[in-house]
Parts: C-alpha cells; structure tokens; sequence
C-alpha cells in the first residue's frame, strides 16, 4: 500500500473501551498510509474536551459514554466508530461479527457434548444482546437450549453497560441443580461469558467455592485476551475476535471517508472473528455415560496415532456393537466419527498456523497417506486442505493488502 508522504492526514484514535490490539491494528495501518496519529492516553477520563480541541481530519473511536455521544453528535470530520453502543448518530461502524461469534461458541459446546448452555442476561449491552441471540439462533437449531442463571447480586458499570458476574451467580447454579434433583459438584454445565473479562470473573469465583473447572462448568470467553489468560490458574478457552484487524479495518474505511470515497450513512460492517482457542477451560466432555465419557478423552489423547474404533472398543474391553451403542444413546457422533472430526480439526490447525506439508500433517494426525487426509479433511470440511489454506491465508492477509 503506497503510503501518502505529503499532507499527511491527522488522524485521533479515541477509544473508551481500551485493547492494546485495536491500537495496535490501527497503528500499522496509519504507518501504511502516512497518517500522524494521535493517542491520547486511555487514563484521562475527559474525552469530551479532546473531541472538542480536536482539529485533525478525522477520528477513530469506540464510543460508550453518553457525553462523548453528545459531543460527537457536532463532530463534522469523517469519523468511524469501532463500538455497537446505542446511539442514533449517521457514523459508519465497524464491529465484530457477533453471528459468527455466536456459531463458533454453539458449534464448539455442541462437539463437546453439552446440549444446554447457561449464561447471564445481556442487560444493557448491545454488543452483548447480539452475542446471545446468535448463540441461542445456533444451540437451537441443533436442537438444544440456552439457559439463563440468575445474577441477583450483580453490578454494571454505569457508563458502559458492561455485565458484570459476582457471587451470586453461585446461588443461581445452586437453584438450578436443586431444580433439577442434584447438586453442582454432580453436574456438567457450560458456561458462555461475552467476554474474557467476564469469564475470568466467573473462574476465580468458582475457584473460591471449590467447583472444579471444567468437570462442573466448562467456560468460554471471548477475545482471546493473553494478559487476562496469563492471570488465571485454568486457562481459558476463548474465541479470538482479531482485535488488532478490526483497528486496521476501521482505519482503511476512515481513509475511505478522509479521501471522499465512500459517505457516512451509519452503516455496520462486521469484522469476523479469527477462531476459538480451545484450552483447559473447555477441555471436558458433557456425557453422562462414563463409557462415553472416558472413551472420548481416550480419543481426543490418542487419534494421532492412527486408531480405529475397534481400538477403542478394546481399549475399553467392550464389542465395537457395545461401544456403538453407548455413542448412538449418548453422543452426537459415533466412535469412528469422532476419531475422523479430531484429526480433520487437527488438520485444520496445522493448515493455519503452519507451514508444514500434506505428508508431514498426515504423519502427525494419524493418516497413513495424503490420500486419506484429504478424503477425511474433505468429509468434515467439505473442502481440500490445499483450499482451506489458502482462504485461511487469505483471511490472513486480506486486512492489510
């Protein structure tokens, strides 16, 4: 991208809810395109008088107060707003793509095994209202449930709206396992949160009642923040929104509008996530059959070695009639499915985040030859491996080109 050397345009990244990777993603491309860019520090509290001695060409912000809101209802530059807060203004925005959140959160519950998901009331959020509906859309077309748990006790920060977990949400798990004829310590539950801060919350509160994460309650978080991550004693599993490329997508629709390219009509355009990041959080299964149950993580340990599911069945010493039956009474998927699902995905992550060949991927997930980690890949994709790179390369590298 030719970057632009002579009046560079003065640009001010105003952002309310604070991430390292939006600041980051909108720094890049600004170097790309001569910007000089402006960051006020995310301490001052005053953003009211920054928007009004601002007299750069445009801004970048994330809006969530009301006063900055009103403020910025007079603001007259080319202006892109990164937030989904309720306001009326004719600003054009780019935002996450809560839908495919939403489906990337049912689908990984569902190929864990849980056919209920809990989680709290979206309350004030917009961003978080569109995650639930989404999620509830994609549980109940597979035919499963989205359950709220009561928060009696939670707090929400005033100016933002953000849903925040405390311990009350313990006594809702309680009512519902007493509802339900058991107790929490028996149950297997997911747990989706709208984001990680709200999922690190819920962690260390389990963690407090001595509720084991994710035997009882399996979480997932979204954005994939690290320096939360690091801080937890279970880590989180977490949907990666591609913070830092929805600052970079937000800064190439600015320079559209800097440029008179495109008009300002308050139009959305969804940024999509990158993937979910499975990690300990998530790492359990919700069957209630202990066959099924332990012969799943057997599987999820063992299918790079090339397995059957008459190596399953003997590993657990019961017929492979046996075996299949558990799996059709209890499973969304049958032994040798699920051997099959956990090398393609397997496959899929080595395709993303590597280099390595066909050959050198069949080696390690457990394919005898090119041949039959292409026609398993195909099976659950519906695509060749070479194909699914390549889109994922693509996706990649489409931000910047």
């Amino acid at each position: 991208m030719k970057q632009i050397k002579d009046n560079p345009k003065h640009v001010l990244l105003l952002l309310e809810w604070y991430d390292y990777r939006i600041q980051k993603g909108v720094a890049k491309m600004a170097k790309e395109l001569g910007w000089l860019l402006y960051c006020p520090s995310k301490t001052i509290p005053n953003n009211v008088d920054i928007l009004k001695n601002w007299d750069g060409d445009g801004c970048l912000a994330l809006l969530a107060t009301k006063k900055t809101i009103d403020i910025f209802s007079k603001y007259d530059k080319p202006a892109i707003d990164l937030g989904l807060n309720n306001h009326d203004l004719p600003i054009n925005r780019v935002v996450t793509d809560n839908q495919k959140i939403g489906r990337l959160a049912a689908n990984h519950f569902r190929d864990q095994g849980y056919r209920e998901i809990f989680t709290i009331s979206p309350e004030a959020s917009l961003m978080h209202q569109e995650r639930y509906e989404y999620l509830k859309k994609y549980v109940e077309a597979d035919e499963g449930k989205v359950t709220i748990i009561s928060n009696a006790g939670k707090t929400s920060h005033e100016t933002f709206g953000f849903d925040l977990i405390d311990s009350q949400i313990i006594e809702g798990l309680k009512s519902v396992a007493k509802q339900r004829g058991t107790t929490i310590d028996k149950m297997s539950i997911a747990f989706f949160a709208y984001d990680d801060v709200m999922a690190a919350q819920f962690i260390r509160i389990l963690s407090q009642q001595n509720i084991k994460i994710p035997e009882n309650v399996a979480i997932l978080g979204i954005n994939n923040d690290e320096l939360i991550n690091v801080g937890l004693n279970v880590s989180l599993s977490s949907i990666d929104c591609d913070l830092e490329g929805l600052g970079a997508k937000g800064a190439l629709e600015l320079n559209k509008l800097m440029q008179k390219e495109i008009i300002s009509t308050g139009s959305i355009i969804r940024h999509p996530p990158k993937k979910l990041i499975a990690r300990r959080s998530t790492d359990s299964y919700a069957v209630e059959n202990k066959l099924v149950a332990e012969a799943l993580n057997w599987i999820n340990c063992n299918f790079q070695k090339g397995i059957f599911a008459a190596d399953v069945a003997k590993e657990f010493s019961v017929t492979q009639q046996g075996l299949q039956k558990a799996f059709n009474e209890h499973y969304i998927r049958t032994p040798g499915q699920e051997i099959r699902y956990r090398r393609a995905k397997a496959v899929a992550n080595l395709l993303e985040c590597t280099d390595a060949t066909l050959n050198e991927i069949a080696k390690n997930c457990g394919y005898y030859s090119v041949d039959t980690l292409i026609s398993g890949f195909k099976s659950v994709y519906k695509q060749t491996p070479g194909k699914y790179r390549q889109l994922a390369n693509h996706n990649t590298k489409s931000v910047i080109n």
